[in-house]
């Protein structure tokens, strides 16, 4: 009389650990200044209030006269995010010397195309002054512009 025994060597393991895997997870430390995600149609950033425990209202003022505006941490559902308690900025979403502020897209995108005309803008007047400097002074100058972009990986929370 034979025993059907259950052998143990009859098992694979890799067998067992494809039954059992888990879905594959990489674990990152959260980010000092994570934020929530914004708001339809608006973007938003980070704006230091103070550096290095020093107060820089100049840099603040000048960001809202922009069109930056600190958002109240009452637009958020989720509370994880850490709320100034005290202060000018009392009940705005910020944390160690920085607040998060937003813009309309709209406006953030007029904002961006401004200062693509004045990149454009002086990137022309070069290439005038070189021309100008080669008719007065009669020496021949040579213009090659090329340029190019690399980036590391993007690490930025806010997308512009």
């Amino acid at each position: 009389m034979t025993e059907k025994r259950n052998v143990r060597a009859n098992e694979s393991r890799a067998k067992v650990r494809e039954e059992e895997s888990r879905p594959e997870t990489s674990w990152q430390p959260p980010s000092l200044l994570d934020a929530p995600d914004p708001r339809p149609g608006m973007i938003q950033r980070w704006i230091a209030t103070s550096i290095q425990g020093k107060e820089t209202p100049d840099n603040v003022y000048k960001r809202m006269r922009a069109g930056w505006n600190p958002r109240s941490a009452d637009t958020v559902k989720d509370k994880r995010y850490p709320t100034i308690n005290h202060g000018q900025w009392e009940g705005c979403i910020g944390v160690e010397g920085m607040v998060l502020c937003e813009m309309p897209l709209d406006k953030f995108q007029a904002m961006k195309e401004y200062y693509r005309g004045k990149n454009s803008d002086q990137n022309e007047s070069i290439a005038a002054d070189l021309n100008a400097l080669e008719r007065t002074g009669g020496i021949s100058i040579s213009q090659d512009r090329q340029s190019n972009v690399s980036r590391g990986r993007d690490l930025s929370v806010m997308n512009d």
